[in-house]
């Protein structure tokens, strides 16, 4: 039995604020500045109960270490567990990309083979359909990069 199913969002929110407080110390300032500012926003959208997509914007230090730790903030946020890990996961074209995965998926090489398969199969289903999307558009007369 998981009792952290059984949590509410308020008890994994304390949770949230205990790790983000390891990381602080560990974090440079600028970087961990970032992060709060994004944590703040889930913690808004979560507690508003709205759903969607939090972009970062234009912020450059959005990157490497802040997007881990973003990660396992929303896991921790989203499941109440604290023992995910956060994973590489480069996309079929090699560009960086990260999986949140649970300590018994980490540590099975075929089970990470097969999350990862999934994720390239989802990305490569994704640009055909946006690369579908932009035709239509493109043949409707708009330009899908406006």
């Amino acid at each position: 039995m998981n009792d952290d199913e059984d949590e509410t969002p308020q008890e994994r929110m304390a949770k949230v604020e205990l790790y983000m407080e390891s990381v602080k110390a560990r974090m440079a300032p600028e970087d961990f500045e970032t992060l709060h500012e994004a944590v703040n926003e889930m913690s808004r959208l979560i507690t508003e109960g709205h759903e969607g997509v939090l972009e970062a914007g234009d912020r450059e230090n959005f990157a490497g270490e802040v997007q881990r730790e973003f990660l396992a903030v929303m896991a921790i946020a989203t499941t109440g567990r604290m023992d995910h890990h956060v994973i590489d996961m480069p996309g079929p074209d090699g560009s960086p990309g990260y999986a949140v995965v649970t300590p018994e998926v980490a540590n099975d090489p075929a089970a990470l083979a097969e999350v990862r398969q999934q994720i390239h199969q989802w990305t490569t289903e994704q640009r055909e359909i946006n690369s579908e999307l932009d035709g239509i558009a493109r043949a409707s007369g708009i330009d899908p990069d406006e």
